[in-house]
Order: structure tokens, then sequence, then C-alpha cells
């Protein structure tokens, strides 16, 4: 069973990730911006979490290294329901730089 963190500001996507995570055993929590998500990552240890790209009080990329900087370090899977090229390219540095540590 893993502890899984879900930050994103609509409050549907998150409880459609957590129920399904809920029903597969594992223990979720839901932050609805960024400020609360990155107290819940440094107050708790996680081993997952879900991070939105776009959120009402920060981008979601910009919060991913101090997410994986916490005592926990846990794995970031991003979601995003908006695209564009830039971010598009941000992801991909991303993945570049994380699978190359």
């Amino acid at each position: 069973m893993a502890k899984i963190l879900v930050i994103d500001d609509h409050k549907d996507t998150c409880n459609i990730i957590t129920s399904k995570l809920t029903r597969m055993g594992h223990q979720t929590i839901s932050a609805y911006s960024l400020m609360d998500g990155l107290r819940e990552a440094y107050s708790k240890e996680f081993d997952v979490v879900f991070l939105d790209v776009k959120l009402p009080d920060g981008n979601g990329l910009d919060a991913l290294p101090r997410i994986r900087q916490t005592a926990s370090n846990p794995e970031v899977i991003i979601i995003t329901g908006v695209g564009d090229g830039h971010q598009e390219r941000r992801l991909e540095l991303y993945r570049k730089r994380l699978f190359i540590k």
C-alpha cells in the first residue's frame, strides 16, 4: 500500500483519482492548491505525488524540484488537462533530466 498525494485544483479530478487509488488499497490525501500540496509534501511522507501543472497559485513544474527534495523523495506523476508547446517542452526536459540521473 502506497501513501499518495494528489495536487490538483479541480476537485472532481482529485475525487476520481483518489477514489480509484483508495479502492486499490492506497492511502490518499488531496490538496487543491500548490501551497497546500507543498505543505502536505513537507509535513508527511508520500511514496507518490500526482501533480497538476496549472494551479491557481503556481505552476506544478516549478514546484517539482521542491517536491522531489522532501524527506520521502516521492515519485512524481505529472497530470494536466491543458497543454501548450512551452509546457510540453518543459515536461520533455524534466523527463530527460530525471532519466539521466
